[in-house]
């Protein structure tokens, strides 16, 4: 069966989103752990970097639902007009 290139994007984001989460709480663990200020300043970076990919992500989808939409008013613009 192939997937709509909607249903892609969500299948990819279930698949990306689950191991980032638990990167991110590592993250936080280890941050919350650690005595290091310097550690705790990368540790926090790379929580920054893991968070923008699911930004990425969750708005990979809205993109994708926008331009549908576009379409779709599109279509029904220029049905109104013949």
């Amino acid at each position: 069966m192939a997937l709509t290139k909607s249903e892609l994007i969500g299948e990819l984001k279930h698949e990306i989103n689950s191991p980032l989460a638990a990167i991110r709480n590592a993250l936080y663990l280890a941050s919350v752990r650690s005595n290091d200020p310097e550690l705790i300043r990368y540790l926090r970076l790379a929580d920054d970097e893991v968070s923008r990919i699911s930004t990425i992500l969750k708005n990979a989808n809205q993109i994708d639902e926008n331009k549908r939409l576009h379409a779709l008013e599109y279509l029904a613009d220029a049905a109104s007009a013949a």
